[in-house]
């Protein structure tokens, strides 16, 4: 029995749209070097167990939300079917998912070893974003040579 984890293609303009969203808030982020704060709801406060409280409403800055838009685009982007989805496809996919699992894992090492305090907490959460970026440009890469290929 072949199981397909894969979404439908229609996801994909819905990822880019997410994408692009989080990428434009971001860089908003960036250029107004602060974070405007809001409350959230949040299971677990950093004062927990000294007031026992199991929810709350959390202060949180614009990055706590802008990070999860973005890696769910990408994740839209990268994880939708294409308009053909043969067997050659998902062997590139694979082939794609590995080289960027390999990518994360040896910039986590280099993160590990060179940043250091709030800086390498912020290194550690763009790793995940970091893969799925990576593996969307390896797997269009290797999907537009493979075309290349095919036409000659």
């Amino acid at each position: 029995m072949k199981k397909n984890y894969l979404f439908p293609n229609s996801f994909k303009p819905v990822g880019v749209a997410l994408t692009t969203i989080a990428l434009i808030a971001l860089i908003i982020w960036v250029c107004l070097e602060t974070s405007p704060e809001f409350k959230m709801p949040a299971l677990i406060n950093g004062d927990l167990f000294s007031e026992g409280k199991y929810f709350c409403m959390a202060d949180c800055g614009l990055l706590t939300f802008i990070i999860p838009v973005l890696i769910t685009g990408l994740i839209f982007i990268g994880f939708s079917k294409e308009k053909i989805e043969d067997e050659f496809v998902k062997s590139i996919r694979e082939q794609c998912l590995v080289w960027a699992t390999y990518c994360a894992a040896i910039l986590l090492v280099i993160f590990t070893l060179t940043i250091y305090s709030l800086s390498y907490l912020y290194a550690i959460y763009s790793i995940f974003p970091l893969f799925l970026i990576l593996f969307i440009i390896k797997f269009r890469i290797e999907l537009h040579r493979a075309n290349k290929g095919g036409e000659k």
